[in-house]
């Protein structure tokens, strides 16, 4: 495997404390190296929400570790760029798309036209150029999570860690945005790390899939994904090993049921 960037080991989570304690994340280790596509799936309510937020330190482990680089996470990092599920609330409404990307790079960029420029790059990669001066309530919910995208990536972090993004979106935009992402990720050389329950998401956008098992989650295995590169919507979803993959997962998943 490429070098580590961010080390999972014996991670825990708890909410609350003794006999009332809900325990969501048992015990968690793994590994992902730098350049990596990573997506993490699991049965719903597993804990993979719980999870990315211990990962981009947003929320402190009960008991192990997150490591970056070799060091311990217990903030948000700068390396680390980060889109949720909920574009329409992540994005400020009373700033233009511009002003949304923008905002982010005013203690990394203080020249402002340098700062400019991060931003007209940013919407480039993701396809708003002369979209800078629209509201985000006037974009589609599609075009919101693009503006996301770009405020996360006009950072150039090293890391981009995504919670569902496509999940609230209909399925024509979803596969847009699926090989924006591919796009973003070549472009930019930015290590992912995706939380998806879509496992044909999972793995038509993966080099490697960390199958969570049923709450409270561990690890149930780590899927190398060896789908030839780049991928397709059509070809590639339309391979045997496509389909193997998919349906390995799946078992995993749900197991007997």
């Amino acid at each position: 495997m490429c070098t580590v960037l961010v080390e999972v080991e014996n991670l825990r989570k708890a909410y609350g404390s003794g006999p009332t304690a809900h325990l969501a994340i048992a015990d968690i280790s793994f590994e992902v190296g730098v350049g990596e596509f990573v997506c993490i799936v699991g049965p719903s309510g597993c804990g993979k929400t719980t999870l990315l937020r211990c990962l981009s330190g947003l929320m402190p482990p009960t008991s192990g570790f997150v490591k970056l680089h070799g060091t311990a996470i217990d903030r948000p990092p700068q390396e680390m760029g980060l889109v949720f599920q909920e574009y329409n609330r992540s994005l400020l409404p009373w700033m233009t798309v511009r002003r949304n990307v923008e905002l982010p790079l005013k203690k990394k960029i203080r020249v402002a036209a340098e700062r400019s420029r991060a931003v007209d790059d940013a919407l480039a990669a993701v396809g708003l150029t002369g979209f800078g001066d629209r509201y985000p309530w006037q974009l589609s919910g599609g075009m919101q999570q693009r503006v996301a995208i770009a405020r996360a990536m006009a950072y150039r972090p090293e890391i981009l860690l995504m919670d569902e993004p496509f999940a609230s979106l209909d399925a024509q935009t979803r596969i847009e945005l699926e090989d924006l992402v591919l796009q973003v990720r070549h472009e930019f050389g930015v290590t992912v790390l995706f939380v998806t329950h879509d496992i044909d998401e999972a793995v038509y956008l993966a080099d490697r899939i960390v199958v969570l098992s049923a709450p409270p989650c561990t690890v149930a295995e780590v899927l190398d994904v060896p789908l030839p590169t780049p991928r397709n919507q059509t070809a590639t979803k339309a391979l045997p090993e496509f389909a193997e993959l998919r349906a390995h997962v799946y078992r995993q998943i749900l197991g007997d049921r």
